[in-house]
């Protein structure tokens, strides 16, 4: 009968020894994952930039489809995790704490410069026509120039918010907020693009 304890007690060190390995095992995948989504996530970003330099606002809804897909696999391997470390120490780690950190203030278009317009002169003194059409090219030289700092800006925007998003890739709340935020940030990009 000791015998049948022994090796029934030797047994069950054998099989927590194997659920431990098991837990070191997930976590390790996930811990594999989270590289290879930076990694990727690298790889996106600079794909964005260049898409941000040409101009593309058709194709990049596509890149950032791609970091949503991206943030959604990690999101499930750390709620794995979570899981993982549960059993291992008794408490889960907190995967929301952090969002202040990761924080990009939102970007908005009152937040951008103003686009003049010909009711912004102060008291046109167009006396010939040739002064009417050199207000007109001054004008159309402002509003090109502005136009041009609004796209600057809100490229800036919309490529800091990915980044901090890659970045943020272990921590799933703070990804989603950024995501949602580079979603809007396209948005405003995009109609100054136009």
């Amino acid at each position: 009968m000791y015998e049948d304890d022994l090796d029934r007690g030797l047994r069950n060190v054998e099989l927590a020894v194997r659920a431990v390995q098991r837990a070191f095992d997930e976590i390790g995948r996930c811990n594999d994952l989270l590289d290879q989504a930076q990694v990727t996530g690298t790889e996106v970003t600079l794909e964005l930039e260049a898409l941000l330099g040409q101009r593309d606002r058709t194709a990049v809804p596509a890149v950032l489809d791609r970091l949503d897909v991206l943030a959604a696999e990690v999101a499930r391997s750390e709620a794995d995790r979570a899981v993982v470390s549960r059993i291992l120490d008794g408490e889960a780690d907190d995967l929301g704490d952090d969002l202040d950190d990761w924080s990009v203030p939102p970007l908005a278009e009152h937040d951008l410069p103003r686009v003049p317009t010909v009711h912004d002169l102060e008291n046109p003194r167009d006396v010939t026509l040739e002064d009417l059409w050199e207000r007109d090219r001054a004008l159309a030289a402002e509003r090109q120039r502005v136009g041009q700092e609004r796209i600057r800006i809100t490229a800036e925007h919309l490529r800091t918010v990915v980044g901090r998003a890659v970045e943020s890739f272990g921590t799933p709340d703070a990804t989603a907020e950024l995501l949602s935020e580079a979603r809007h940030a396209y948005t405003l990009w995009a109609s100054c693009v136009r």
